[in-house]
């Protein structure tokens, strides 16, 4: 697994390495019960504070998102039921009303980035449920 920090970004270090991990685990790249580094092997891979690495695998442990095992390292989760709901939409929703505000202060309208949003679903190929509400 390869990671990438851009210096440049407005965004946190380690909310990039969980961007990263989650996009990962998304495309398929990182799959249940893979290992991921150690705290120690990312920090020394991407020469920094190994308290950043941990901050964000306390993060995406929190989320449901990887499982750590002591003695073991850390590993992806078993994602169709480590996560509610409740807890998806909370997560989600706050990252869409991030990207809304960056959008208004980039002048990007709602069509544009409507058009955007969609593409990337395309490109994930997500599913379409029938019958599900918008809770």
């Amino acid at each position: 697994m390869q990671f990438r920090i851009d210096n440049a970004s407005n965004r946190p270090v380690y909310q990039q390495i969980i961007g990263q991990i989650k996009r990962d685990i998304a495309l398929g790249r990182l799959i249940k019960d893979e290992k991921l580094p150690t705290v120690r092997q990312l920090a020394r891979q991407l020469a920094i504070n190994p308290n950043t690495i941990a901050k964000a695998y306390r993060q995406l442990e929190q989320e449901g998102i990887i499982v750590t095992k002591p003695g073991a390292g850390a590993f992806v989760a078993n994602l169709d039921s480590s996560l509610s709901r409740a807890v998806r939409k909370k997560l989600l929703s706050e990252e869409l009303e991030r990207i809304a505000v960056e959008a208004y202060h980039m002048q990007i309208d709602k069509e544009t980035l409507s058009g955007w949003f969609n593409n990337a679903i395309e490109k994930f190929n997500l599913p379409t449920k029938k019958g599900q509400t918008n809770e």
